[in-house]
Order: C-alpha cells, then sequence, then structure tokens
C-alpha cells in the first residue's frame, strides 16, 4: 500500500476511533467498562499514530516495545487512578 493510502486509511480509523470513544464516554454502560472501552479504543488510537503516522512499522522491534509500552503504561495508571476510588465506595 502507497504511504499516502496509508496516511489516509489512519486518519479514517482514527476519526472512526474518536466517535467510537465519545458514544462509550456518553453511554450509560457501567462505569468500569466505560473506563475499559475508552482506553481500549485510546490503545488502539495510539498504535495507529505510531504505525501510521511515525511510521515505526518498519522499524526494529525494539523502538515499537518502547512506543507502545508508554500508551499502555499511562492506560494502566489512569484505569487504576478512576478505578480504585470507585471499588472503595462501593464497600
Amino acid at each position: 500500500m502507497s504511504n499516502t493510502k496509508v496516511l489516509i486509511f489512519c486518519w479514517l480509523a482514527l476519526v472512526v476511533a474518536t466517535a467510537v470513544t465519545v458514544y462509550f464516554g456518553a453511554s450509560a454502560i457501567a462505569f468500569v467498562s466505560q473506563v475499559a472501552a475508552v482506553l481500549a479504543v485510546a490503545i488502539i488510537k495510539s498504535g495507529l499514530i505510531i504505525d501510521g503516522f511515525m511510521e515505526l512499522r518498519h522499524t526494529q522491534t525494539r523502538w515499537r516495545v518502547i512506543m507502545y509500552g508508554w500508551p499502555l503504561a499511562m492506560s494502566l495508571i489512569i484505569a487504576v487512578t478512576l478505578l480504585i476510588p470507585h471499588f472503595l465506595a462501593g464497600q
């Protein structure tokens, strides 16, 4: 696939993923499911940015692991920060 097509695909996928994030954020599902869904979409979006726009899909595995590690770590920290008070309040 040409570079232009990859970028257009990534852009369209990011637009759709943003709409999905807004949908999950505004939906009336359980709080834990809502946090999980929004963060899962955020991780997918970061993958599109890392592989598509930053073009790291052709680089060494070490760099990709480093770049994917950051959004995963941040998502974990955000999930813990949001969910610990939720679970403590439920007791």
